[in-house]
């Protein structure tokens, strides 16, 4: 029985699923005209662009502007800043910027100081901060009143000489109906106001020589073997003594980059470096990062970071050594954490300075000596990491290591490895200068970037 319903079931199923199949199939069975099925499939296949046309004309009806719409504002003025000078006072800092504006500097994040643009000119005096200083300008709504006048605010440009003569003061309104009293023949002279004292202009920088690409040095000429193993010392001393006793026992002079604040910190190390006749570059005096590359891996230069600011930090070190050891630092300068573009070597050399990194970046002749968490992957024990150097040296390859290091295990005790075996390998030791002057980079070449903007840093 279960069986017989079982079957009954589904074949009631089936037949009116038979029927309604039956029911298409009539339907589709009709014939229909050639022309009319080519117009139904033409459609067909239209109806997608139609449908996408609307859409594009209804986006743009939307992004069409507005008659009430409001206009768009003025840009806002500009300001730029010139190199800055260091002065017993503090630093001061000159830029051009639009008359009528007043500029705010920053350094960093926080704000120190507002100034008026007259003339065409704006200056902060004795500012104590390091920087990165950045500029912003803002139109201000009236001019500057000399001070016979009425208070005026106090960001306000200070009138020009040919706006000097002032109209005298109209008369006071009178009542309704007075009889106005008659006006007098002759006026009284003209009120001749102060002129403000000349601003000196501080003349742009010129353009660089056309064509002339500025050298990041990271391997010198491949035909001989020399090498080149340099030391950049920033913010500890720890080994620096060890590193110099056996540069000194086996007879080798290197390039060696200092910072500002290692010279300030230790200016008897400094002293040593230039009395062993070692070559002495500039490392800037705070160690900025100077482009994006930490957060987003890129060199691009980062915000506050300009001429004057690359000026600043080279000018100060290159005075720190002076004052220490009564030379001049070479023609060189090295990038903090390699952070650097052509932008930025082009402002270092027109300060004076060719740029010098080094060879293979992490993977190749940088000691990784910085890296002082043993947990971390780039970590070495100090016998491997010297062993790697010697191993991938090559024909005028550019060694990295710093002078001194908090590692646990410092290299200054095991740094006699890494000349011993380079030497073993037939390696000559050679400087940075050697390296540039070359491949054809003197000092000539180098005049050539240079011009009045770099005069007014004392370096």
């Amino acid at each position: 029985m279960r069986g017989h319903l079982y079957c009954s079931e589904k074949c009631a199923r089936d037949a009116g699923r038979h029927a309604a199949w039956r029911r298409v199939r009539g339907v589709l069975a009709v014939r229909v005209p050639a022309r009319l099925a080519v117009v139904a499939v033409v459609l067909a296949a239209a109806a997608p662009f139609s449908l996408a046309l609307r859409t594009v004309r209804e986006l743009d009806a939307l992004n069409a502007p507005s008659p009430l719409a409001l206009p768009r504002r003025v840009a806002a003025p500009t300001a730029r800043l010139d190199p800055i000078v260091d002065t017993p006072s503090g630093l001061r800092l000159s830029g051009s910027s639009p008359s009528g504006a007043a500029v705010f500097l920053f350094s960093g994040s926080r704000f120190v100081a507002a100034a008026p643009v007259e003339n065409g000119r704006f200056q902060f005096e004795a500012v104590r901060d390091k920087g990165p200083f950045r500029v912003g300008a803002m139109p201000l709504s009236a001019p500057l009143a000399s001070a016979a006048s009425a208070p005026a605010p106090a960001l306000a440009p200070a009138p020009s000489p040919a706006a000097a003569v002032r109209r005298p003061a109209p008369a006071p309104a009178q009542a309704f109906g007075a009889t106005p009293a008659l006006a007098p023949r002759t006026t009284p002279p003209p009120v001749i106001a102060a002129a403000p004292p000349p601003v000196l202009p501080v003349p742009p920088a010129p353009p660089s020589p056309r064509g002339a690409a500025v050298p990041d040095l990271t391997r010198g000429p491949e035909d001989r073997p020399d090498i080149l193993v340099s030391f950049d010392a920033g913010s500890s001393d720890r080994g620096a003594s060890a590193i110099l006793d056996a540069l000194a026992e086996r007879g080798i002079h290197t390039t060696i980059f200092l910072t500002g604040e290692f010279i300030r910190r230790y200016p008897d190390i400094a002293r040593r470096v230039a009395a062993d006749g070692h070559e002495v570059g500039n490392h800037t005096d705070t160690h900025p990062h100077l482009t994006t590359y930490a957060s987003d891996g890129r060199q691009v230069t980062r915000l506050g970071v300009d001429r004057a600011f690359v000026a600043g930090e080279l000018a100060r070190t290159a005075r720190l050594y002076r004052e220490a050891t009564g030379r001049a630092m070479a023609p060189l300068w090295r990038a903090p954490f390699g952070e650097h573009n052509a932008e930025i070597r082009r402002w270092a050399a027109e300060q004076g300075y060719w740029h010098v990194g080094w060879t293979g970046g992490r993977s190749g002749l940088d000691g990784l000596d910085w890296v002082t968490d043993a947990r971390s992957r780039a970590y070495q024990p100090a016998d491997r990491l010297l062993a790697r150097l010697v191993t991938h040296a090559e024909n005028g390859g550019i060694v990295l290591l710093h002078l001194g290091s908090d590692r646990e295990e410092p290299v200054s005790s095991r740094i006699g490895l890494l000349f011993d075996g380079l030497k073993a390998r037939g390696f000559r030791f050679v400087r940075a200068s050697e390296f540039l002057s070359r491949q054809g980079y003197d000092d000539a070449k180098l005049a050539a970037f240079r011009g009045p903007s770099a005069a007014g840093v004392a370096r």
